[in-house]
C-alpha cells in the first residue's frame, strides 16, 4: 500500500483547497496522513485518512523558533515511513522538507518530496518588506529551498508561471524539477452557471476571501461608501476572520460598517454566487490563483480584480472581467468605483464577461479533476524518483 504524508500550515486552508487530492488518494487505496497547523481538533471527520495536529505559526517566520517543526516533522515522517510527502505552503517546504531529508538518512524518509507553493506570500513576493529581519528570513528560505531542490526525488509546483520563473531566475529550483498547476481545482458540478438567471435593476458586488486589508477589503469598503445612498448597487462581504493576523478585520468592525452587507463565513458558496452579479477581489497579496476567482468563472460570474499575476491567469481584462492596478487603498477604491459605474451603465457586460469567464474555466485546466490528476501523477505516478 502506498503511504503519503501531507503537511500544510493550516487545517482550514487544507480543507478548503487541498482535501480533494487526499480524497482521491484514499479512493486509489493509499494510506494518507494529514498533518496541519491551525485548529488542534479536526474541523471535519477524516474519511479514510488520519489527521495529526502540529503547531505551525502562520503569521511570523522565525527560523530559530520554527526549528521545532523540523524535529516534530522528522519524528512523524520516520514513524510513518511514507513513500511520498506533500509539503504545502512555505513553512512546511522549508522545515518539514529538511525533516524529510533527515528521515532519508536513517532509511525512513520518502522517495518523493512534492512541494506546493500556492503563492509567494508576504515574505517572498517582490513587494515584500525589506526590514533586516525579513531579509534575514528570506536568506534562510532561499538557502533551504536550494538545499531541498538539489536532493533527488524533489519536485515543486506553483500556481503561476510568474512565481515559478522568479524562483528559476534566482536559482532556487530547476526547469526539470518544477511545473505550474492551475490553482487547487474547482468542481464544475458544484460551481456552474445558473440557467435563466433573472434580470434585475441593481447589481450585487461580492468580496469573498480572507478578511484582510492586503486582500483589498479596505479598498472595497472605501468604494462601497461611495454608493451608500444608492439602491442600484449592493456591496457584500463574506469570508473568514483571521483573529491573529494584524492585517485582519474584526467581525465587530464589519458588522458596524453601513456601506456593506457583512455575511460572515459562508458555507454554501455556490448558492451565494448564484445570487450575485460581480465578484470583486482587489488583492495586493502575493498569492497564486485566487480560488474565489476560479469559482466565479466556473459560475459564469464576471470578475473585478487587480492586475496581479495570479488574477491574470483566470481574468482577462475587458473579456471575462476588469483588471485594475494593485495600488494603494484610496486609488484602488477609485478604480473599483469606476469599474462598477461602467457595469451599471452597461449591465450586459456582466452577462457577456461572465460567459467568457466560464469558457476560460472550461478550457484552462482549472477543474478539480484536472488539478487532482496532476497532483496524483506527481505523488504516485510512474515518474522518476530521482530528478
Amino acid at each position: 500500500m502506498t503511504k503519503v504524508v501531507v503537511i500544510c500550515n493550516d487545517q482550514e486552508y487544507f480543507l478548503r483547497h487541498r482535501l480533494a487530492v487526499v480524497e482521491k488518494l484514499v479512493r486509489t487505496g493509499a494510506e494518507v496522513t494529514v498533518i496541519t497547523g491551525g485548529q488542534e481538533e479536526p474541523l471535519r471527520k477524516p474519511e479514510g485518512w488520519t489527521f495529526v495536529h502540529m503547531p505551525i505559526e502562520r503569521f511570523s517566520f522565525r527560523p530559530l523558533g520554527d526549528l521545532a517543526i523540523v524535529a516534530r516533522s522528522a519524528r512523524l515522517i520516520a514513524a510513518i515511513r511514507p513513500d511520498a510527502v506533500h509539503l504545502i505552503t512555505l513553512k512546511p517546504a522549508v522545515f518539514s522538507g529538511f525533516a524529510a531529508v533527515l528521515a532519508r538518512l536513517v532509511g525512513r524518509g520518502p522517495r518523493r518530496i512534492l512541494v506546493t507553493i500556492p503563492g509567494l506570500g508576504r515574505l517572498m513576493s517582490p513587494a515584500a518588506a525589506s526590514s533586516g529581519t525579513a531579509s534575514a528570513s528570506r536568506a534562510v528560505v532561499r538557502r533551504a529551498i536550494r538545499f531541498l531542490s538539489d536532493r533527488p526525488g524533489v519536485y515543486f509546483t506553483f500556481e503561476t508561471s510568474h512565481d515559478r520563473n522568479l524562483w528559476l531566475s534566482d536559482g532556487l529550483i530547476r526547469e526539470n524539477n518544477s511545473t505550474v498547476i492551475n490553482g487547487a481545482g474547482v468542481n464544475p458540478d458544484t460551481f456552474h452557471p445558473t440557467a435563466g438567471k433573472a434580470a434585475r435593476d441593481s447589481i450585487k458586488v461580492l468580496f469573498a476571501s480572507r478578511l484582510l486589508k492586503a486582500k483589498g477589503l479596505d479598498a472595497f469598503i472605501d468604494a462601497a461608501k461611495q454608493y451608500a445612498d444608492r439602491a442600484d448597487v449592493e456591496f457584500i462581504v463574506a469570508g473568514m476572520i483571521e483573529p491573529n493576523d494584524p492585517d485582519g478585520y474584526s467581525p465587530e468592525e464589519l458588522w458596524k460598517e453601513p456601506a456593506i452587507s457583512f455575511l460572515g463565513e459562508v458555507t454554501d458558496m455556490p448558492a451565494l454566487l448564484r445570487d450575485v452579479d460581480l465578484v470583486c477581489l482587489p488583492t495586493r497579496y502575493g498569492e497564486g490563483i485566487p480560488r474565489i476567482l476560479i469559482e466565479a468563472a466556473a459560475s459564469g460570474i464576471a470578475c473585478l480584480a487587480t492586475d496581479l499575476e495570479g488574477c491574470k491567469e483566470i481574468v482577462e481584462d475587458g473579456v471575462s472581467g476588469t483588471l485594475v492596478p494593485a495600488s494603494e487603498p484610496e486609488a484602488l477604491a477609485k478604480n473599483i468605483s469606476n469599474a462598477v459605474d461602467a457595469y451599471l451603465q452597461n449591465p450586459e457586460l456582466l452577462r457577456t464577461q461572465g460567459a467568457a469567464g466560464y469558457q476560460r474555466f472550461l478550457s484552462g485546466g482549472f477543474s478539480e479533476e484536472a488539478v487532482v490528476g496532476h497532483f496524483l501523477d506527481l505523488l504516485t505516478g510512474p515518474g522518476p524518483d530521482r530528478v
